[in-house]
């Protein structure tokens, strides 16, 4: 009985510890960690971050990611577009952000991190992934076959 009384205790510290670290989605996601993939596409998340590597060229990530902003109505607040990296911020109408990074990795290949930050809207973070690999997927320009 002792022995099981431990294991419980040494579970729920488990999970008490991995909410305090990754917050309220540890438990239904398990491990702070969940993949969706299709053909080379390849989404995951932990904690507040989504990222994903694109079959896709720099400039089309840019273009998809900014059509899907406009698409879901967000407002631009920051914009940062240099040779290899480009970040933006996007808010709603309730001032709440989410950041994107964009990296180009090589010349087909280009890596989407989308960031909720700690108390930031994380649903509005998987929104806005999802509706770029859409837009990508609608551009026809992406890579992939």
């Amino acid at each position: 009985m002792d022995r099981l009384k431990n294991c419980m205790c040494a579970s729920l510290a488990l999970i008490v510890f991995s909410i305090f670290i990754n917050g309220c989605t540890t438990p239904l996601i398990v491990g702070g960690m969940s993949t969706a993939s299709s053909g080379a596409t390849s989404v995951s998340g932990s904690g507040t971050k989504i990222e994903s590597y694109q079959i896709a060229d720099y400039k089309t990530v840019i273009s998809a990611t900014l059509q899907a902003a406009k698409t879901l109505a967000l407002n631009v607040k920051k914009e940062t577009i240099d040779i290899d990296q480009a970040s933006f911020r996007f808010s709603d109408n309730n001032d709440r952000t989410v950041d994107v990074t964009i990296e180009q990795r090589t010349e087909t290949m280009t890596y989407i991190q989308v960031d909720s930050g700690w108390f930031g809207p994380l649903g509005m973070g998987r929104l806005l992934m999802r509706q770029i690999l859409a837009e990508l997927e609608a551009s026809g320009q992406s890579l992939e076959e």
